[in-house]
């Protein structure tokens, strides 16, 4: 499986699951920004960037936390370990 459809997979299970924790959740695929998810909850919006086996880099995570500044919006950085099988969600900042 390439690396797009991997990530394109995940960012989809991950907005089912914020979904199903009563946030309004868009995908915001091909924009080439910094985040791939952008989720709300009560008045809060939330820019979530996701990734497979590897966290952001301090580039890409810089940006994230200018773009949210910017909007007042809150970071996340949620990462799939196939390692470990396991999905980490940081919030960032």
């Amino acid at each position: 499986m390439r690396n797009y459809e991997k990530g394109r997979r995940w960012e989809w299970k991950v907005k089912k699951q914020w979904e199903a924790e009563g946030y309004i959740v868009k995908r915001v695929a091909g924009s080439k920004g910094t985040a791939d998810l952008i989720a709300v909850k009560d008045s809060q919006v939330y820019f979530i960037q996701v990734k497979v086996n590897r966290k952001p880099t301090q580039t890409e995570l810089d940006k994230l936390i200018d773009e949210c500044a910017a909007c007042g919006a809150f970071p996340v950085v949620v990462v799939w370990n196939s390692r470990k099988r396991q999905l980490d969600t940081i919030f960032v900042g």
